[in-house]
Formats: C-alpha cells, sequence, structure tokens
C-alpha cells in the first residue's frame, strides 16, 4: 500500500473522529438548552372545574381548594369544595318539587318557596333583599345571609338555581361571618363559572 493512501486514510479517521466529538458536543449544548431552567415550568390550571354528569352542570373553583370526599349519606350532595374551616363551596340537586319549569318570568311565583328554604334554618338573617339572578343560563334567586353567632356563626351567599323540575343549590361559606366581604369577589367568580347546559 502506496504512504500517501496510508497517510489519506489516517486523515480520514481523524477528521470522521473530529466530526464525531463536534457531532456530540453539538448535541450535549441542544440538550441542555431543551433542559435549561430559564424555561418556564408547565403551568398548573388556576381552576378545577367539576361536572356533575347527571344534571349536567359544572363549575370551576380555584385550584388551591381542596375537593372534599362525597358523603353517601346525603346522595344530593354533589360537590364540597373548601379552603379550610372558614371559606367552602357546597353544590346541592335535588327535586325542586315544583309542578313546572322556573322561567324568568316565574322567578317572582317561586320567590316565597325560596325564602321559605331559608326561614327554615331559625338562625338565619339576612342582610338584604334576595336578588333575582340568572347563572349559567339557570334563573334562580340569591340570597346573602348570616347564621349562629361567635364561634358557631357564619355567612353564606347562597344561590337557589332552577333547571326543568331540578333545584340546584351553590351555597358559599364564610366564617366568621365578617369574613363574607372580603371573600364576596371570589364567590362572585365562581358563580360566574357556573354552566347549567354543560353536557
Amino acid at each position: 500500500m502506496p504512504a500517501g493512501d496510508e497517510v489519506n486514510r489516517k486523515l480520514l479517521v481523524v477528521v470522521v473522529a473530529a466530526a464525531a466529538v463536534l457531532a456530540l458536543l453539538a448535541g450535549a449544548a441542544v440538550g441542555r438548552n431543551l433542559l435549561s431552567p430559564s424555561d418556564p415550568p408547565t403551568r398548573r390550571a388556576d381552576v378545577v372545574r367539576f361536572k356533575d354528569p347527571v344534571a349536567k352542570v359544572s363549575i370551576a373553583y380555584p385550584a388551591s381548594w381542596t375537593r372534599l370526599p362525597d358523603r353517601p349519606q346525603e346522595p344530593d350532595l354533589a360537590l364540597l369544595a373548601a379552603v379550610d374551616d372558614s371559606t367552602s363551596l357546597l353544590m346541592r340537586i335535588s327535586p325542586s318539587g315544583l309542578d313546572g319549569g322556573v322561567t324568568v318570568r316565574t322567578l317572582p311565583v317561586v320567590r316565597g318557596f325560596t325564602d321559605d328554604l331559608v326561614k327554615a334554618d331559625p338562625r338565619a338573617k339576612q342582610l338584604a333583599d334576595p336578588v333575582a339572578v340568572v347563572a349559567g343560563g339557570l334563573p334562580g334567586w340569591r340570597y346573602r345571609y348570616t347564621y349562629g353567632s361567635g364561634d358557631s356563626g357564619g355567612a353564606h351567599d347562597h344561590y337557589f338555581l332552577f333547571k326543568d323540575k331540578q333545584l340546584i343549590q351553590l351555597v358559599f361559606q364564610a366564617v366568621p361571618a365578617e369574613r363574607l366581604a372580603t371573600l364576596a369577589p371570589v364567590f362572585d367568580s365562581i358563580a360566574a363559572s357556573f354552566r347549567g347546559r354543560d353536557a
């Protein structure tokens, strides 16, 4: 074999080896850039959307809240989520017991029905007159009231919504009652996320 061919073969091996090393270094640099800590972390969802598959309604609550376990002894309790013992959301879905569906036009007729539901708790003291609302496309009434006093008291922002022959209650709780004013914007935001026709 001529000496020139031997030199060319050695030169080719050196060039290929150098190219391989450069490729490895380039690959490592690209990999470091892809995994760079300067990349923003994957964002966690800000809210959790709860969907009730039977009533076909849903509501979104902050991801920082905890969904509490179902209570088999309360079959109408669809959702219970809380920050702690002082701030919570409860959703109940039950038959309304009314003959027909409720519409915005017939809301005044059912006002006595919802008044009686609030008055069923003798501790309830309304903070203002009930307000007719439409939440997530469903008509209803909203009540704000305190209940009890001291350590055994609090305040509720309570929605009674009507869907066909169902009554959907959203009950936001603040303990002590004085916290309701501070929590009202959070409660309003959660209530605004309610969807009454969520298939």
